[in-house]
């Protein structure tokens, strides 16, 4: 198995993409630490191999909580999957966005992906190894939708400090990657639709006639974070089936 033996941090598992991503580890071998708020999406999930602790990504010391509660169990952190992130909060017209509503987007789109690097990275340094993939998205520059321009910026953020992160640590055998998805079926992108019907027939206009499943953006995680992407690092990687292209 690809990953025996190897520590898998994932920042949002209890379901859609990061969920997915984290059953892959854990059939490739893997021991993971997830990390999320509902406790009840949590317990389909776990299993002996992966571990949930509760944290609220609104709260910087809950994500230090949870890096200490992993080293508590663990020597060391392979892999962090840093996929957490909202939709729905901060849309519309830069001129109707509430600044309370702003600072909740960046802090779980920027500042928690910020938090969950920097804990995996003072790890990742001393042991001179490891991989980070940060869950970005089209909307932070291949695909422009004017409707959500705070949102877009959020996501751009964090495909810029991955790469700059990447040239950073990139000598100490460190390789920092993200990811780019296309509208995928979980229940934040049906959420952000409005309604499962109105999902299903935006999905049918993809270049493919369907949106992606998360299963089909596990795999690509899973290779960058494998050995055979070793000589990946810094890029961002867009899944979408071609629907940025349209």
């Amino acid at each position: 198995m690809r990953f025996s033996d190897k520590v898998v941090v994932v920042n949002g598992g209890t379901s859609g993409i990061g969920g997915e991503v984290v059953k892959q580890f854990v059939k490739e071998g893997a021991v993971v630490y997830f990390s999320g708020r509902s406790e009840e999406k949590a317990v389909q999930i776990e299993s002996d191999h992966a571990h949930f602790i509760a944290v609220d990504n609104h709260e910087p010391d809950q994500i230090e909580a949870f890096f200490k509660k992993v080293l508590e169990h663990e020597d060391r952190i392979d892999i962090l999957f840093n996929n957490a992130g909202v939709l729905s909060v901060a849309t519309g017209p830069l001129s109707r966005v509430k600044l309370d509503k702003w600072h909740e987007l960046i802090a779980v789109n920027q500042t928690a992906i910020f938090l969950y690097m920097q804990h995996a990275l003072q790890v990742m340094s001393k042991q001179k190894s490891g991989v980070i993939i940060n869950n970005a998205a089209i909307l932070g520059g291949a695909k422009i939708n004017p409707m959500l321009p705070a949102y877009s910026g959020t996501k751009a953020a964090v495909i810029a400090m991955t790469k700059s992160a990447a040239l950073r640590h990139a000598g100490e055998g460190i390789r920092i990657n993200s990811i780019s998805p296309g509208p995928t079926e979980t229940e934040l992108a049906v959420k952000a639709y409005g309604s499962q019907r109105a999902f299903d027939e935006n999905s049918s206009h993809h270049p493919r006639g369907k949106y992606g499943q998360p299963h089909e953006i596990a795999a690509p995680v899973l290779f960058l974070a494998s050995d055979e992407a070793s000589y990946i690092n810094g890029t961002d990687l867009i899944v979408d089936g071609g629907y940025s292209l349209k």
